[in-house]
């Protein structure tokens, strides 16, 4: 479907939509969208439209294959010549010398219908198409999909599956004209049509559509793809009752100048003077001889001879048959111009009769399926409820299993929030008692620490006691000698410089050892500092057992230490006691 089908599909949708949430309102009287007011002076006498033996050559086309149900495109004809109702054409355009007559549908569908010697053509146009899906002669109608021929009917709207070459060459020719026909009626100059050339060519243009109406009725296959082709396309179909309504309000205003139209004059030219086109081999006649390419051609030999004999024989009769037609309907029609220009008015009141008896007949065609549709619109909406009310079960069964499987789903959140929670409260447990235990050994650390400290500050009191003992006993050493020596300098007078000179070297023996005793000391003091930080980096980094042994360590050195100093005083005492002995 192109893009402007599905625009005009939208529209008529919003159409309907609007035509349902109003109340009953009156048809709207006014002119369809593209029609011109009909011209009421006297038309001049009005050009046939070339027969299809007189149209010129088209290109071939071939049959193809349908992609649609068989009765699609004439249905869809017939919908939308049913659109248009009895109103008269919208326009007209000047096309190869005719005028043919144009209708234009609010959605974009186009009807042309040009008059030919043996009655109407007609094009029918899907909107958005520029070639006709459908064309309708006085005897057979041709439907085309895609540039190819898809099937034949006859005049009554049925299959004709059995055509020959003949019609393929005819079809051909009316889809290349209609064609052009369709690019005339879209860009040439628009024209009002003649309100005179409508009121005698009505009855004509409207019997071929009532033909297929009734044919409608009596043919079960084609009723059945109308009512459901109606039951799918019903936003169409609303569209195309609302403008059937409009075009019908619209005949019914311009009825009084259609009927005072004048005459209209009779067509400029008779029938053609060769051979109506109407393949008597396609409608019941002798059959053509079938080549091998499937086409008419000259069977061999003596067959040959007597079916061209027999053909010439069929045509001689038909051609026979027509001139006699021929001169028949050109009596008639001289009859009928008597009859017409003596009896104007009886013929006027008699074809409005007959228009009102036509338009009452489909009416009451129109109010049975109206009822038929509306016994089956109301059999689909009970069946639309129970479909509903199905479907509203089922939602109200899924959204029953959404609450459950969210309960489901809620409830295992919440355990494994809980089982969460739980795992949290044992790590926090497990992260306090690890704090607990992390400050207990620091303070077992710090305890060992700070008796480590104490022990090192009562060693060093006690190295510093005992170096100020062994300072005062060495001062009091010297002292007790240097008053020996002065007793000794001032009992001994008459000593003699040498003992003099004994005496000094005496005292500084003395001062040396005393010397030796202070740098002994120190170094004792440097060691015991060394040992100290030593003890200090081991306890940083040994356990609080460690420490304590460190610290039994240290207590042992300063034993040691003290043992050294009172083992250097008494050294010191004991080399003094020389000298008392000297004494």
């Amino acid at each position: 479907m192109s893009y402007r089908r599905l625009l005009l599909t939208a529209a008529a949708t919003s159409l309907m939509l609007a035509a349902c949430n109003q109340q009953s309102a009156a048809p709207v009287t006014g002119a369809p969208i593209a029609s011109l007011p009909l011209a009421e002076a006297a038309p001049p006498p009005e050009a046939a439209a070339p027969a299809a033996s007189d149209l010129p050559p088209a290109p071939p086309i071939t049959r193809i294959s349908a992609r649609r149900p068989v009765y699609s495109y004439i249905d869809d004809a017939y919908d939308i010549g049913d659109t248009f109702a009895d109103s008269p054409p919208d326009y007209t355009v000047d096309y190869d010398g005719v005028q043919p007559w144009v209708w234009r549908s609010s959605g974009g569908d186009y009807r042309v219908v040009e008059q030919t010697s043996y009655g109407e053509r007609v094009y029918f146009y899907h909107a958005g198409e520029d070639y006709p899906f459908l064309i309708r002669d006085h005897d057979y109608s041709y439907a085309y999909d895609n540039g190819g021929l898809v099937e034949v009917y006859d005049s009554y709207g049925q299959p004709y599956p059995g055509y020959g070459a003949s019609l393929l060459a005819v079809a051909a020719q009316y889809l290349y004209r209609g064609q052009r026909l369709h690019d005339a009626a879209i860009h040439e100059q628009r024209q009002a049509a003649y309100a005179a050339d409508w009121r005698a060519r009505r009855d004509s243009v409207l019997a071929d559509q009532q033909r297929w109406g009734e044919e409608q009725q009596r043919n079960p296959d084609w009723r059945r793809f109308h009512d459901e082709h109606v039951q799918r396309q019903q936003p169409q179909q609303a569209s195309f009752q609302q403008e059937r309504a409009q075009r019908q309000a619209y005949v019914q205003r311009i009825a009084p100048v259609i009927a005072a139209a004048p005459q209209a004059p009779p067509m400029r030219q008779g029938p053609p003077t060769g051979d109506r086109r109407d393949f008597a081999q396609d409608r019941g006649g002798p059959p053509p001889i079938v080549g091998p390419q499937g086409r008419p051609g000259q069977a061999p030999g003596q067959a040959e001879a007597q079916a061209a004999a027999a053909r010439d024989q069929t045509n001689a009769q038909w051609r026979a048959a027509q001139a006699g037609n021929r001169d028949q309907q050109q009596q008639r029609a001289q009859a009928d111009a008597a009859n017409r220009a003596g009896n104007d008015a009886q013929r006027q009141q008699q074809a409005q009769a007959q228009a009102q008896a036509h338009v009452q007949a489909r009416d009451q065609q129109r109010a049975q399926a109206d009822a038929a549709n509306s016994s089956r619109d109301a059999a689909q909406h009970q069946q639309q409820a129970q479909v509903q009310a199905q479907a509203r079960d089922q939602q109200r069964a899924q959204a029953d299993a959404a609450n459950h499987s969210r309960d489901a789903a809620q409830h295992q959140q919440q355990q494994a929030q809980a089982q969460a929670q739980a795992r949290d409260q044992q790590r926090a447990q497990a992260d306090a008692a690890n704090r607990a235990r992390d400050a207990a050994q620091h303070q077992q650390q710090a305890q060992a620490q700070n008796q480590a400290r104490d022990q090192q500050r009562a060693q060093a009191d006690a190295a510093n006691h005992a170096r100020q003992d062994a300072q005062q006993q060495q001062a009091q050493n010297q002292a007790r000698d240097q008053q020996r020596a002065q007793q000794q300098a001032a009992s001994h007078a008459h000593d003699d410089a040498a003992r003099q000179a004994q005496a000094q070297q005496h005292q500084a023996q003395a001062q040396a050892q005393a010397q030796a005793q202070q740098h002994q000391m120190a170094a004792q003091q440097q060691a015991q500092a060394a040992a100290q930080q030593h003890a200090q980096a081991a306890q940083a980094q040994a356990a609080a057992a460690q420490h304590a042994q460190q610290a039994q360590a240290q207590q042992a050195q300063a034993q040691h230490a003290q043992a050294a100093a009172q083992h250097a005083a008494q050294a010191a005492a004991h080399e003094k006691k020389p000298d008392d002995q000297k004494k």
